[in-house]
Order: C-alpha cells, then sequence, then structure tokens
C-alpha cells in the first residue's frame, strides 16, 4: 500500500482521515491500540487469548481503521508477536500503518518488569527486533515510549538516532510519547518532530496545552488512553472495578481508586444522560469529544476482542453538534 495514505475503508461506516502533522501520512481518525494484546507483564491487563486478539487486530482492520500502534514493552515483545501474526494473514494493498516504539526494554533475569533505556546502541537494537517481530521491512512510525532517566542519555542524542534511521530507511516517520512542551522543543531542534502521543481524555485533559506546542511546529497529535483505560466505555460500575483480576494493572493503580473513582464513575452517568438522548454509545461520546480538540490528528482505542472494536469504531465517523460537545464537556467540570 501507498504509506502516505491510510489503508481504503473496507467495512461499512465511512471512516474520516486527517493529516499527521505537516509532513507524516494520512490516518484514520482512530487506530487500533495493543497495549492490552501483550499478556502478562508488570504492566499487563489480566490473561489474553492470542487467537482472539488476532481476530480482533483483523476485524479493526476490516472496520477500515488503517494503522495499529503497539510496543515492545507491552508484554515484552508479545504485542508485537501477536501483531506480526496478524499482519501475515493480510496482503500488501490491506496492510494498514504500523506504529511502534523504543526506549523501554526488560532484562531476561528479571522476566516481566521493563526499564527505561534511550541508549543508541540500544535503540538500534531495538529496532531490528521490531521489525523481526512484526514481519516488517520498514516501520512506519517510530516513537521514543517516555523519556529516560535511568541511564542518562541525553534526549537530543537518542531523537538523533531515530533520525539516522529514517535516513537509513529502517523507519519513515519518527514520534515522541509522554513528552512535555520542553523536551519536544529539544527534539524539534535536531530534527522535526512528526507525531507526539499523550494521555488525553474527558478525565485526563493535562496534555492540553501541549496541543497549542505540537501546532506551532506541524507536529500532528496522537491521543493515548482517550477512553482512561477503559472506565469511559460505559461498562465499569465500583463492583467491575473490585472484580479486576490480580493480573491487571488497572487494579494496583490510583486511577481506579478513590477518591477519583467517584468523580469518574459520575461522568460516565452524566454521559448516559447524553447517550439517551442522542442514541450514541459512551465510549462514542468520549472518542468525540478527543477528537474534536484543535489539532488532534488520530485517538489509540484499545480492544481485545473483535466485539470491544465494535463498541467505538462507529466514533471514527462521528460529527457532534458544538452543543452536544459542550454538554459532553460539561460532564468532566468538577463541582
Amino acid at each position: 500500500m501507498n504509506p502516505d495514505k491510510a489503508r481504503p475503508q473496507a467495512g461499512p461506516d465511512r471512516i474520516d482521515t486527517a493529516r499527521l502533522g505537516r509532513e507524516g501520512p494520512e490516518i484514520t481518525r482512530l487506530g487500533l491500540g495493543t497495549w492490552a494484546i501483550g499478556g502478562p507483564y508488570e504492566y499487563g491487563w489480566g490473561p489474553v487469548d492470542d487467537a482472539e486478539s488476532v481476530r480482533a487486530v483483523l476485524h479493526a482492520v476490516d472496520r477500515g481503521l488503517g494503522w495499529l500502534d503497539t510496543a515492545p514493552a507491552y508484554g515484552c515483545g508479545h504485542s508485537e508477536e501477536v501483531v506480526g501474526t496478524a499482519l501475515r494473514q493480510l496482503g500488501p494493498a490491506e496492510r494498514p500503518l504500523v506504529f511502534t516504539k523504543c526506549g523501554r526494554v526488560w532484562e531476561p533475569e528479571n522476566p516481566g518488569r521493563v526499564v527505561s533505556d534511550l541508549r543508541p546502541e540500544s535503540i538500534r537494537q531495538e529496532c531490528e527486533a521490531s521489525l523481526r517481530r512484526l514481519g516488517l521491512d520498514r516501520i512506519d512510525l517510530y516513537q521514543i515510549h517516555r523519556p529516560d532517566s535511568r541511564t542518562g542519555t541525553a534526549l537530543e542524542d537518542s531523537w538523533g538516532t531515530l533520525a539516522e534511521l529514517v535516513d537509513e530507511g529502517k523507519v519513515r516517520w519518527i514520534g515522541l510519547s509522554n513528552v512535555d512542551q520542553e523536551q519536544l522543543d529539544r527534539c524539534e531542534a535536531v530534527r522535526h518532530v512528526d507525531s507526539v502521543q499523550p494521555s488525553l481524555s474527558l478525565l485526563d485533559q493535562r496534555s492540553l496545552p501541549l496541543l497549542d506546542r505540537c501546532a506551532e511546529h506541524g507536529t500532528g497529535v496522537i491521543a493515548y488512553s482517550p477512553l482512561a483505560s477503559g472506565l469511559l466505555t460505559g461498562a465499569f460500575d465500583r463492583s467491575r472495578v473490585e472484580a479486576l483480576p490480580v493480573g491487571d494493572w488497572r487494579k494496583k493503580s490510583a486511577k481506579f481508586a478513590e477518591p477519583e473513582l467517584t468523580w469518574k464513575l459520575s461522568v460516565v452517568d452524566g454521559l448516559r444522560k447524553i447517550t439517551a438522548r442522542t442514541g450514541h454509545s459512551v465510549p462514542e461520546l468520549a472518542l468525540a469529544w478527543v477528537l474534536s480538540r484543535p489539532g488532534v490528528s488520530g485517538a489509540i482505542v484499545g480492544a481485545r476482542r473483535p466485539d470491544q472494536v465494535e463498541q467505538w469504531a462507529g466514533a471514527a465517523a462521528l460529527s457532534l453538534s458544538e452543543e452536544v460537545l459542550h454538554e459532553v464537556e460539561a460532564t468532566a467540570v468538577r463541582s
């Protein structure tokens, strides 16, 4: 497929697209996130069925979603392996764009634990390993997973290595995840930043000021956790949170505990009241709000099963009125 274009829409619904920054590809507004299909590790999501995960990836592609986001850290390489299995079942014209990351590695003597390492030699090793697991000759978007405060490596040196990988044809575009405005500026001074990936949802709006800086640089924005790690799917209540399995990182996360949990569930209740009138689902409203933020090119939404993809795929073509968007935003205003 032409890597500058999103995969042609293959499902029953229209799929809207947007340019990823001034120099990046045209992408569908939603892409599939594959963190949860990585299986057990320090930040796992509980038990997974690899065959079901492959079906979820293929279903997302069939629904017209034009890109997948993964990382070697997700399950210590397992997410990329599952994505690679799915990609081998697709022809060249069907293959979605593949976005992955670097800078989070694991040690054989400490299974399941990931640590930061953005040394240039480590990035190069990670890139080769990702290409093998994914079965690709080139990665479409390669991203620094998060800044490295562990090895003392300067962010500019790490970013310069990603720029070299572009020049060598190993990757096509490069981006940053989990950075602030100052770190974005430092990388932009070395080589243009094609995209930034911040956490952004109705429940977490801290990255909104970063979007303005991205616009100044012509940098695209891909929002992650737009459904707040499941809280904005509408499927969670207090009993569901309490029943999360031990191997699910959310079980021990402050994001799923008091004093915030009561407020977050009240936001979902507010969204349900809107859905009763508009006919949309809770995740559709939450995703439409994220996609309406100026500068947001697309959003990553996770799924482990095909039916989970169906819960939110329709939001890729959803256009809400300003009145409804204001109502959605008002649900998250703290009283």
